[in-house]
């Protein structure tokens, strides 16, 4: 995702980016792909410094933390971040945080931002994806998803440290 702040006339501007196919390969524990993203941008001049206010929109496949069953979402998540020349800080010798800057060389003025997606994108995935509030997950003896099918096993807790968990609930 490269914004080419060349296209500006003024400023405050605003700039949609969007992701080529594959170019978000992101490899992330329980989000299996990322089909489309784009990034919406707020962008301000001061100086030689661009400040952007981003949310990135992204159709995903995430694996449900329930059932294990893959399900497509929309993720969205915030990013906030500062493009400049490169090296504009180092002759001051002020230390910096690349985390919240995007660079791009000399009078350039394009700046790759596939990162700062990425990692918003990653942000925006719950602890714990689930594919509807209702999910019923699987079984924890047969393994059977319990959403397309019911099992026979039994699932009383037979375990003596957990009667008075039982006697809370009235059972």
């Amino acid at each position: 995702m490269i914004l080419d702040l060349r296209e500006f006339e003024t400023f405050p501007a605003r700039a949609l980016l969007q992701s080529r196919p594959g170019e978000l390969e992101i490899e992330f524990n329980g989000l299996m792909a990322v089909k489309n993203a784009g990034l919406e941008l707020k962008i301000q001049k001061s100086g030689e410094e661009y400040f952007c206010q981003g949310v990135v929109t992204a159709l995903a496949t995430l694996e449900c933390s329930r059932c294990l069953e893959d399900f497509d979402t929309v993720l969205t998540g915030s990013t906030d971040f500062i493009v400049c020349a490169e090296g504009c800080h180092n002759k001051d010798g002020d230390v910096i945080d690349d985390e919240d800057y995007a660079y791009f060389k000399g009078a350039d003025l394009r700046a790759d931002l596939t990162e700062l997606a990425r990692q918003a994108i990653i942000l925006a995935v719950g602890m714990k994806p689930l594919c509807s509030e209702e999910c019923r997950g699987i079984c924890s003896q047969c393994g059977v998803n319990l959403n397309d099918e019911t099992c026979n096993c039994s699932n009383k807790l037979d375990d003596e440290r957990r009667e008075d968990l039982k006697n809370l609930s009235g059972q």
